[in-house]
Protein backbone atom coordinates (compact mmCIF):
# COMPACT_ATOMS: atom_id res chain seq x y z
CA UNK A 1 0.00 0.00 0.00
CA UNK A 2 1.60 3.30 -1.05
CA UNK A 3 0.84 6.73 -1.50
CA UNK A 4 0.80 7.76 -5.13
CA UNK A 5 0.01 11.66 -5.15
CA UNK A 6 -0.95 14.38 -3.25
CA UNK A 7 -2.26 17.61 -4.69
CA UNK A 8 -2.84 20.85 -2.49
CA UNK A 9 -4.48 24.00 -3.31
CA UNK A 10 -5.17 27.25 -1.12
CA UNK A 11 -8.67 28.06 -1.20
CA UNK A 12 -10.25 31.36 -0.52
CA UNK A 13 -12.85 31.92 2.64
CA UNK A 14 -13.49 35.58 1.53
CA UNK A 15 -16.70 36.64 3.40
CA UNK A 16 -17.62 39.85 5.16
CA UNK A 17 -17.78 38.48 8.54
CA UNK A 18 -15.32 39.75 11.05
CA UNK A 19 -15.07 39.37 14.91
CA UNK A 20 -13.01 41.62 17.33
CA UNK A 21 -9.77 40.71 15.80
CA UNK A 22 -9.73 39.93 11.87
CA UNK A 23 -11.70 39.67 8.92
CA UNK A 24 -12.47 37.07 6.85
CA UNK A 25 -11.60 38.95 3.69
CA UNK A 26 -8.67 37.48 2.91
CA UNK A 27 -8.55 34.33 4.45
CA UNK A 28 -7.35 31.30 2.75
CA UNK A 29 -7.14 27.83 3.47
CA UNK A 30 -5.61 24.49 1.77
CA UNK A 31 -7.74 21.91 0.39
CA UNK A 32 -5.69 18.80 0.11
CA UNK A 33 -6.06 14.87 -1.72
CA UNK A 34 -3.92 12.05 -0.92
CA UNK A 35 -4.71 9.38 -3.76
CA UNK A 36 -3.89 6.07 -1.91
CA UNK A 37 -2.65 2.60 -4.23
CA UNK A 38 -4.47 0.07 -1.74
CA UNK A 39 -3.96 -2.58 -3.82
CA UNK A 40 -6.85 -5.21 -4.18
CA UNK A 41 -9.27 -2.69 -3.38
CA UNK A 42 -8.00 -0.21 -5.98
CA UNK A 43 -6.93 3.59 -5.69
CA UNK A 44 -8.98 5.58 -2.43
CA UNK A 45 -8.28 9.39 -1.81
CA UNK A 46 -8.97 10.82 1.48
CA UNK A 47 -9.18 14.52 1.55
CA UNK A 48 -8.58 17.60 3.77
CA UNK A 49 -9.76 21.31 4.64
CA UNK A 50 -7.68 23.43 6.82
CA UNK A 51 -9.60 24.82 9.94
CA UNK A 52 -10.76 28.48 9.93
CA UNK A 53 -8.75 31.85 11.56
CA UNK A 54 -5.33 31.14 9.97
CA UNK A 55 -4.41 30.80 6.10
CA UNK A 56 -3.51 28.12 3.65
CA UNK A 57 0.04 26.02 4.17
CA UNK A 58 1.06 25.57 0.54
CA UNK A 59 4.87 25.63 0.73
CA UNK A 60 5.25 23.90 4.24
CA UNK A 61 2.91 21.05 2.72
CA UNK A 62 4.55 20.86 -0.89
CA UNK A 63 8.03 21.55 0.43
CA UNK A 64 8.38 19.39 3.06
CA UNK A 65 5.42 17.33 4.39
CA UNK A 66 4.35 15.85 1.05
CA UNK A 67 7.37 14.33 -0.74
CA UNK A 68 8.34 12.76 3.10
CA UNK A 69 4.63 11.21 3.05
CA UNK A 70 5.42 10.30 -0.67
CA UNK A 71 8.90 8.68 0.23
CA UNK A 72 7.27 6.32 2.55
CA UNK A 73 7.54 2.82 0.79
CA UNK A 74 4.94 0.85 2.30
CA UNK A 75 2.27 2.69 4.61
CA UNK A 76 -0.13 -0.42 5.12
CA UNK A 77 -0.60 -0.99 8.89
CA UNK A 78 -2.87 -3.27 11.26
CA UNK A 79 -5.53 -5.75 9.47
CA UNK A 80 -4.67 -4.12 6.17
CA UNK A 81 -5.58 -0.69 6.72
CA UNK A 82 -4.08 2.63 6.31
CA UNK A 83 -1.56 3.78 9.44
CA UNK A 84 -1.89 7.05 10.10
CA UNK A 85 0.24 7.26 12.82
CA UNK A 86 3.09 5.65 11.18
CA UNK A 87 2.39 8.54 8.44
CA UNK A 88 2.39 10.54 11.27
CA UNK A 89 5.99 9.68 12.26
CA UNK A 90 7.63 10.18 8.81
CA UNK A 91 6.24 13.63 8.40
CA UNK A 92 7.46 15.10 11.72
CA UNK A 93 10.96 13.22 11.23
CA UNK A 94 14.05 15.86 11.85
CA UNK A 95 11.87 18.59 12.90
CA UNK A 96 12.58 20.47 15.65
CA UNK A 97 10.63 20.63 18.87
CA UNK A 98 8.75 23.63 19.25
CA UNK A 99 7.85 26.69 17.14
CA UNK A 100 4.62 25.28 15.97
CA UNK A 101 2.80 27.60 14.24
CA UNK A 102 1.31 27.32 10.76
CA UNK A 103 3.38 23.80 10.45
CA UNK A 104 0.96 22.20 13.01
CA UNK A 105 -1.32 23.54 10.42
CA UNK A 106 0.29 22.08 7.32
CA UNK A 107 0.40 18.56 9.03
CA UNK A 108 -2.96 18.70 10.27
CA UNK A 109 -4.39 18.95 6.81
CA UNK A 110 -2.88 16.01 5.66
CA UNK A 111 -3.43 13.96 8.72
CA UNK A 112 -7.33 14.50 8.28
CA UNK A 113 -6.82 13.49 4.66
CA UNK A 114 -5.22 10.29 5.90
CA UNK A 115 -7.37 9.47 8.46
CA UNK A 116 -10.43 9.99 5.91
CA UNK A 117 -8.84 7.45 3.66
CA UNK A 118 -7.97 5.17 6.17
CA UNK A 119 -11.29 4.87 7.46
CA UNK A 120 -12.55 4.29 3.61
CA UNK A 121 -10.44 2.22 3.20
CA UNK A 122 -12.12 0.26 6.57
CA UNK A 123 -15.26 1.05 4.79
CA UNK A 124 -16.60 2.78 8.26
CA UNK A 125 -16.61 6.21 9.07
CA UNK A 126 -14.21 7.92 10.82
CA UNK A 127 -15.90 8.62 14.10
CA UNK A 128 -15.87 4.71 14.34
CA UNK A 129 -12.28 4.51 13.55
CA UNK A 130 -11.20 6.92 16.33
CA UNK A 131 -13.26 5.04 18.23
CA UNK A 132 -11.67 1.54 18.15
CA UNK A 133 -8.33 3.13 17.75
CA UNK A 134 -8.36 5.64 21.05
CA UNK A 135 -11.60 4.88 23.45
CA UNK A 136 -12.26 1.19 23.38
CA UNK A 137 -15.00 1.31 20.61
CA UNK A 138 -17.13 3.82 23.25
CA UNK A 139 -19.26 7.17 21.02
CA UNK A 140 -21.98 9.33 21.89
CA UNK A 141 -24.96 7.40 20.59
CA UNK A 142 -25.75 11.61 19.66
CA UNK A 143 -23.23 14.05 19.46
CA UNK A 144 -23.83 17.66 21.59
CA UNK A 145 -23.49 20.30 19.30
CA UNK A 146 -23.70 23.98 19.43
CA UNK A 147 -24.39 26.61 16.81
CA UNK A 148 -21.63 29.52 16.21
CA UNK A 149 -22.29 33.14 14.54
CA UNK A 150 -23.14 36.41 15.55
CA UNK A 151 -20.40 37.48 13.73
CA UNK A 152 -19.77 41.49 13.14
CA UNK A 153 -20.72 42.72 9.27
CA UNK A 154 -20.85 46.02 7.37
CA UNK A 155 -24.00 47.69 8.06
CA UNK A 156 -24.95 45.11 10.32
CA UNK A 157 -27.59 45.45 13.35
CA UNK A 158 -29.25 44.22 16.34
CA UNK A 159 -32.39 43.10 14.34
CA UNK A 160 -30.21 41.18 11.54
CA UNK A 161 -28.35 39.23 14.39
CA UNK A 162 -31.80 38.32 16.07
CA UNK A 163 -32.62 37.32 12.56
CA UNK A 164 -29.53 34.93 12.56
CA UNK A 165 -30.08 33.57 15.64
CA UNK A 166 -33.59 32.58 15.15
CA UNK A 167 -32.83 30.71 11.83
CA UNK A 168 -30.39 29.18 14.10
CA UNK A 169 -32.98 27.87 16.65
CA UNK A 170 -35.05 27.01 13.76
CA UNK A 171 -32.83 24.63 12.84
CA UNK A 172 -32.65 22.93 15.54
CA UNK A 173 -30.00 24.20 17.41
CA UNK A 174 -29.96 24.96 21.33
CA UNK A 175 -26.87 26.76 22.13
CA UNK A 176 -25.40 29.78 20.50
CA UNK A 177 -21.95 31.43 20.54
CA UNK A 178 -22.06 35.02 19.52
CA UNK A 179 -19.13 37.66 18.99
CA UNK A 180 -18.10 40.46 21.39
CA UNK A 181 -15.13 42.76 21.79
CA UNK A 182 -15.40 44.99 18.41
CA UNK A 183 -17.15 47.68 20.10
CA UNK A 184 -17.15 49.06 24.48
CA UNK A 185 -19.23 46.89 27.06
CA UNK A 186 -22.13 48.77 26.58
CA UNK A 187 -22.38 47.61 22.72
CA UNK A 188 -21.69 43.93 24.16
CA UNK A 189 -24.13 43.82 26.39
CA UNK A 190 -26.77 45.31 23.97
CA UNK A 191 -26.10 42.23 21.62
CA UNK A 192 -25.97 39.60 24.72
CA UNK A 193 -29.63 41.05 25.77
CA UNK A 194 -30.98 41.06 22.38
CA UNK A 195 -29.85 36.72 21.54
CA UNK A 196 -31.10 35.99 25.29
CA UNK A 197 -34.42 37.52 24.56
CA UNK A 198 -34.83 34.63 22.22
CA UNK A 199 -33.13 32.58 24.24
CA UNK A 200 -35.85 32.63 27.34
CA UNK A 201 -33.22 35.03 29.32
CA UNK A 202 -30.93 31.65 29.95
CA UNK A 203 -27.65 32.63 29.53
CA UNK A 204 -26.44 28.79 29.91
CA UNK A 205 -27.37 28.57 26.67
CA UNK A 206 -25.50 31.82 25.12
CA UNK A 207 -21.59 32.12 24.90
CA UNK A 208 -19.71 34.86 24.03
CA UNK A 209 -16.31 34.88 22.44
CA UNK A 210 -14.24 38.06 22.36
CA UNK A 211 -11.10 36.86 20.46
CA UNK A 212 -8.40 37.97 22.66
CA UNK A 213 -9.29 41.70 23.20
CA UNK A 214 -8.02 42.15 26.64
CA UNK A 215 -4.58 43.04 27.43
CA UNK A 216 -4.68 43.70 30.84
CA UNK A 217 -6.15 42.33 34.20
CA UNK A 218 -8.06 45.57 34.27
CA UNK A 219 -9.74 45.30 31.09
CA UNK A 220 -10.68 41.45 31.92
CA UNK A 221 -12.33 42.52 35.18
CA UNK A 222 -14.46 44.82 34.05
CA UNK A 223 -15.66 42.71 31.26
CA UNK A 224 -16.37 39.73 33.67
CA UNK A 225 -18.25 42.89 35.54
CA UNK A 226 -20.17 43.41 32.57
CA UNK A 227 -20.89 40.06 31.75
CA UNK A 228 -21.62 38.41 35.20
CA UNK A 229 -24.90 39.18 35.33
CA UNK A 230 -26.02 37.34 32.41
CA UNK A 231 -24.80 33.91 33.71
CA UNK A 232 -23.29 32.97 30.43
CA UNK A 233 -22.70 29.46 29.35
CA UNK A 234 -18.59 30.47 28.89
CA UNK A 235 -16.28 33.36 28.08
CA UNK A 236 -13.88 32.56 25.68
CA UNK A 237 -10.19 33.91 24.78
CA UNK A 238 -10.24 36.51 26.57
CA UNK A 239 -6.78 37.74 26.52
CA UNK A 240 -3.74 36.60 23.77
CA UNK A 241 -3.54 32.86 24.05
CA UNK A 242 -0.02 32.46 25.87
CA UNK A 243 -0.52 35.03 28.21
CA UNK A 244 -0.88 32.88 31.46
CA UNK A 245 -1.02 34.88 33.83
CA UNK A 246 -3.58 37.02 32.27
CA UNK A 247 -6.10 34.26 32.41
CA UNK A 248 -4.79 32.70 35.95
CA UNK A 249 -5.74 36.79 37.12
CA UNK A 250 -9.52 36.09 35.43
CA UNK A 251 -10.16 32.76 37.04
CA UNK A 252 -9.68 34.22 40.09
CA UNK A 253 -12.22 36.63 39.73
CA UNK A 254 -14.66 35.42 37.60
CA UNK A 255 -16.44 32.53 38.82
CA UNK A 256 -18.50 31.63 35.69
CA UNK A 257 -16.55 29.06 32.73
CA UNK A 258 -13.81 30.28 30.59
CA UNK A 259 -12.84 28.40 27.33
CA UNK A 260 -9.65 28.63 25.75
CA UNK A 261 -6.65 26.67 23.81
CA UNK A 262 -7.79 27.23 20.30
CA UNK A 263 -4.52 29.22 19.24
CA UNK A 264 -2.45 26.52 20.89
CA UNK A 265 -0.82 24.12 18.56
CA UNK A 266 0.58 20.63 20.34
CA UNK A 267 0.50 18.92 23.48
CA UNK A 268 3.37 20.92 25.01
CA UNK A 269 1.41 23.88 24.40
CA UNK A 270 -1.37 22.66 25.84
CA UNK A 271 0.56 20.83 28.95
CA UNK A 272 1.09 24.84 29.67
CA UNK A 273 -2.59 26.37 29.44
CA UNK A 274 -3.26 23.17 31.90
CA UNK A 275 -0.27 23.97 34.34
CA UNK A 276 -0.15 27.50 34.26
CA UNK A 277 -3.36 29.01 33.19
CA UNK A 278 -5.35 28.58 36.11
CA UNK A 279 -8.46 26.65 34.36
CA UNK A 280 -10.50 24.88 36.24
CA UNK A 281 -11.71 21.27 35.45
CA UNK A 282 -15.05 21.67 36.95
CA UNK A 283 -16.23 24.12 34.41
CA UNK A 284 -13.49 25.84 32.00
CA UNK A 285 -12.95 24.14 28.61
CA UNK A 286 -10.20 23.70 26.40
CA UNK A 287 -10.81 24.04 22.89
CA UNK A 288 -7.59 23.13 21.18
CA UNK A 289 -8.35 22.15 17.30
CA UNK A 290 -7.53 19.09 16.06
CA UNK A 291 -6.75 20.32 12.55
CA UNK A 292 -4.87 23.05 13.52
CA UNK A 293 -2.50 20.82 15.90
CA UNK A 294 -0.69 18.47 14.08
CA UNK A 295 -4.28 16.38 13.33
CA UNK A 296 -5.71 13.60 15.03
CA UNK A 297 -2.59 11.66 15.96
CA UNK A 298 -1.77 14.46 18.26
CA UNK A 299 -5.42 15.49 19.32
CA UNK A 300 -5.41 11.70 20.75
CA UNK A 301 -1.96 12.36 22.87
CA UNK A 302 -3.59 15.84 23.82
CA UNK A 303 -7.02 14.19 25.31
CA UNK A 304 -5.09 11.87 27.07
CA UNK A 305 -2.70 14.54 28.82
CA UNK A 306 -5.95 16.06 29.70
CA UNK A 307 -7.68 13.38 31.23
CA UNK A 308 -4.32 12.58 32.83
CA UNK A 309 -4.29 15.65 34.67
CA UNK A 310 -7.90 15.13 35.78
CA UNK A 311 -10.29 16.98 32.86
CA UNK A 312 -12.74 14.98 32.30
CA UNK A 313 -13.30 14.65 28.30
CA UNK A 314 -16.72 16.88 28.85
CA UNK A 315 -14.28 19.73 29.02
CA UNK A 316 -12.80 19.53 25.77
CA UNK A 317 -14.80 21.45 23.16
CA UNK A 318 -12.34 21.30 19.72
CA UNK A 319 -12.25 24.69 17.63
CA UNK A 320 -13.79 25.47 14.06
CA UNK A 321 -16.54 23.21 13.48
CA UNK A 322 -14.82 21.51 10.48
CA UNK A 323 -16.30 17.84 9.79
CA UNK A 324 -12.98 16.38 11.23
CA UNK A 325 -13.84 17.39 15.12
CA UNK A 326 -17.71 16.56 14.44
CA UNK A 327 -16.08 12.95 14.03
CA UNK A 328 -13.66 13.78 17.21
CA UNK A 329 -16.28 14.87 19.73
CA UNK A 330 -18.10 11.56 18.39
CA UNK A 331 -15.73 9.28 18.58
CA UNK A 332 -13.55 10.52 21.79
CA UNK A 333 -16.62 11.50 23.54
CA UNK A 334 -15.88 14.63 24.06
CA UNK A 335 -17.99 17.71 25.20
CA UNK A 336 -19.64 19.44 22.18
CA UNK A 337 -19.29 20.39 18.53
CA UNK A 338 -19.24 23.86 17.38
CA UNK A 339 -20.70 24.26 14.38
CA UNK A 340 -20.59 27.02 11.58
CA UNK A 341 -24.22 27.14 11.71
CA UNK A 342 -24.45 30.07 8.73
CA UNK A 343 -25.33 27.59 5.66
CA UNK A 344 -24.10 29.53 3.09
CA UNK A 345 -20.58 30.06 4.78
CA UNK A 346 -17.82 27.31 2.93
CA UNK A 347 -17.64 25.65 6.36
CA UNK A 348 -21.35 25.66 7.12
CA UNK A 349 -23.00 23.03 8.52
CA UNK A 350 -22.48 19.25 8.74
CA UNK A 351 -22.51 16.43 6.44
CA UNK A 352 -26.06 16.38 4.23
CA UNK A 353 -26.90 13.02 6.62
CA UNK A 354 -26.61 14.17 9.97
CA UNK A 355 -29.87 15.63 11.63
CA UNK A 356 -29.81 18.12 14.45
CA UNK A 357 -32.80 18.30 16.99
CA UNK A 358 -33.08 19.21 20.22
CA UNK A 359 -29.20 20.32 20.61
CA UNK A 360 -27.52 17.22 19.36
CA UNK A 361 -26.41 15.18 15.77
CA UNK A 362 -27.05 12.08 14.84
CA UNK A 363 -23.94 9.49 13.43
CA UNK A 364 -22.69 10.00 9.83
CA UNK A 365 -22.55 6.44 8.09
CA UNK A 366 -20.84 7.35 5.23
CA UNK A 367 -17.14 6.09 5.01
CA UNK A 368 -14.31 8.52 5.79
CA UNK A 369 -15.07 11.95 7.08
CA UNK A 370 -18.16 12.49 4.79
CA UNK A 371 -16.45 15.84 2.53
CA UNK A 372 -18.61 14.19 -0.52
CA UNK A 373 -22.08 14.92 0.97
CA UNK A 374 -21.19 18.53 1.90
CA UNK A 375 -21.85 20.83 -1.23
CA UNK A 376 -20.05 23.44 -0.41
CA UNK A 377 -17.00 21.61 0.77
CA UNK A 378 -17.27 19.31 -2.13
CA UNK A 379 -17.43 21.26 -4.70
CA UNK A 380 -14.03 22.15 -4.39
CA UNK A 381 -12.46 19.00 -2.84
CA UNK A 382 -13.50 17.22 -5.76
CA UNK A 383 -11.23 19.48 -8.46
CA UNK A 384 -8.58 18.00 -6.64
Amino acid sequence: MRIKDIRERPVSLSDPMSNAGISYLEMTASAVAIDIDTGEKGMITGYGFSSVGRYAQSGLISERFAPRLLAIEDVEGANCGLDPVRCWATMMANEKPGGDGDRAGAVGVLDMALWDAAAKIRGIPLWQLLSESYNEGNFHKRVPVYATGGHYYPNSDLEALKDEIKGYLDQGYDRIKIKCGQGDLADDCTRIEAVLALLDGDGSRLAVDVNCMCSTSGTTQEMADAYAPYKLAWIEEPGHPHDFELLTALTGYYDGPIATGENLFSMSETYNLLSYGGLRPDRDMVQVDPALSYGMVEYANIVRLAEAGGWPRSQMVPHAGHLLAYHAVAGLQLGAHEIAARRDFILGGLQDEVLIEDGTGSLPQTPGIGFESHAQLWALLKEL
